[in-house]
């Protein structure tokens, strides 16, 4: 018998491609046409930019300028901060490829641009980024607290393509107007809210915290009074009682060490204060002294020229020279005055010079104008 054959299972035949991508374009549409209805509904709409590698930039360009073209200025914005900031972003780039050879790729036109691009853009430009995606909840990259910060609006399709976002009553004619979303704006509010409750929580928190029983044994061990200073050092060192108490000692000694430094450059001011003094004294008793001493000859010779002092006898003056040679002559006489001048002179010369009153100081000096720096 003749065995019946079998009939051959007929594969499905391939689509053609142009076919897929017809269905694939009906399906960005329908997903784009959703996007926008969702984008309606909060007052914005899209402007699309040129799909080139480029969208990022371009988008961005839209926003600050109102003119997709100058995307090209941005894009070099970006590769050079994040080449001034190499220590910030060089962590964050895969595949192990190197630093300068990632930065060279992103700079050529036409190179998507990523996650760390985007946070260089908000930082160079002193903007925050709002990012809208198709029924998914909206991205925000926040570097700046500021309510006045400008925040740049995208979209951001099927995961390969940026667009711009601006409000519908925007005409496009520059940058792009503010948009303020009022349901993020009071999340944002409320964020703030409670991150300051937190921290004046956790602050008082840290107060209750320290134990008046470590207060008061701080306070005996450092000998210091002051039971809030006590508290402050506490929260400092986490409680630690021993930590605590050597700060304390540590800071009053170094406060006793410049009390003695203030208290010995005084005393040594004092003392060279009344060396000065004493050296003055000295000097001026010296001085009255051997006046008075020469006053005295003088005195001697003219009291015993009075008397009539005989010729060959030794002169009074202490010349140990007869007197008929010495001061019994006239020369001898006006030579005596003549010393006892000159020796005056010198000395009120000398306390002029100590005084800054000589002659030369008295008269005026000539005005040399002023320097301004």
């Amino acid at each position: 018998m003749a065995k019946a054959k079998q009939q051959k299972s007929s594969k499905p035949k391939k689509q053609p491609r142009q076919v897929e991508k017809k269905k694939k374009k009906e399906g960005n549409d329908c997903d784009l046409s959703q996007f926008r209805a969702q984008l309606d509904a909060l007052g914005l709409k899209i402007i699309q930019v040129t799909a080139d590698g480029n969208c990022f930039f371009r988008s961005l360009a839209d926003q600050l300028e109102g003119n997709e073209d100058e995307h090209s200025k941005y894009r070099s914005m970006v590769v050079q901060y994040i080449v001034k900031n190499r220590e910030m972003f060089e962590p964050f780039i895969e595949d192990d490829v190197p630093f300068e050879d990632y930065c060279k790729t992103m700079d050529d036109d036409g190179t998507w641009a990523g996650n760390m691009e985007l946070q260089a853009a908000s930082l160079v430009t002193r903007s925050n980024i709002c990012i809208h995606r198709s029924m998914s909840p909206r991205w925000y990259i926040r570097n700046f607290e500021d309510s006045r910060t400008r925040m740049i609006h995208l979209s951001y399709h099927d995961g390969e393509h940026y667009n711009s976002v601006r409000s519908k009553e925007d005409a496009c004619g520059g940058p792009a107007r503010p948009v303020v979303i009022e349901a993020d704006a009071k999340v944002s509010a409320a964020s703030k809210q409670a991150k300051a409750t937190e921290s004046k929580s956790k602050t008082r928190s840290d107060k209750c915290d320290v134990d008046a029983g470590a207060v008061k044994v701080v306070m005996s061990g450092s000998c210091c009074d002051n039971a809030e200073k006590v508290e402050q050092v506490l929260v400092q060192v986490n409680g630690d009682v021993d930590a605590a108490i050597e700060f304390l000692i540590a800071e009053r000694g170094m406060e006793s060490l410049t009390e003695n430094d203030s208290e010995t450059a005084s005393a040594a001011d004092i003392t060279s204060r009344k060396e000065a003094s004493d050296s003055a004294m000295e000097s001026n008793e010296e001085e009255s002294s051997s006046c008075s001493n020469i006053e005295t000859v003088l005195a001697k010779c003219s009291l015993q020229t009075d008397e009539k002092i005989p010729r060959n006898k030794a002169c009074p003056c202490g010349s140990k020279k007869k007197y008929k040679s010495c001061c019994g002559t006239g020369t001898g006489r006006s030579s005596v005055k003549l010393l006892v001048s000159q020796t005056m002179e010198s000395k009120k010369g000398r306390k002029n010079l100590r005084r800054g009153t000589s002659n030369e100081v008295e008269t005026n000096a000539p005005d040399v104008g002023a320097l301004c720096i």
